[in-house]
């Protein structure tokens, strides 16, 4: 009987065996545990609460409220640091200038 020799791929790249278990990345099973923890997130924050706004007051869900929220805080971080950034480009600019 003759022996078969495999002979290896271009680029010295060892062929995959078709026994070897497929392993699930790492990167894929996070995502998916993610997406769940968001899922339930919105579910158990789904019932309605009373929100006074300055001047006046509605009822909304708790997860809009909470994505609200959220937004807003990203958005005044986001707007105090530009304004931080611009007042050290005057005080740099008048400050090489003189």
């Amino acid at each position: 009987m003759a022996e078969e020799h495999e002979v290896p791929p271009p680029g010295g790249a060892k062929a995959p065996q078709p026994e070897e278990e497929q392993r699930i990345p790492v990167r894929l099973i996070l995502l998916g545990l993610l997406a769940l923890y968001v899922l339930l997130f919105i579910i158990l924050n789904s019932g309605s609460v009373s929100v006074s706004f300055v001047f006046f007051s509605t009822k909304i869900s708790l997860i809009v409220g909470l994505v609200l929220a959220i937004v807003l805080g990203f958005a005044g971080g986001y707007l105090a640091n530009e304004l931080r950034d611009r007042r050290k480009r005057g005080k740099t600019a008048k400050t090489s200038s003189s």
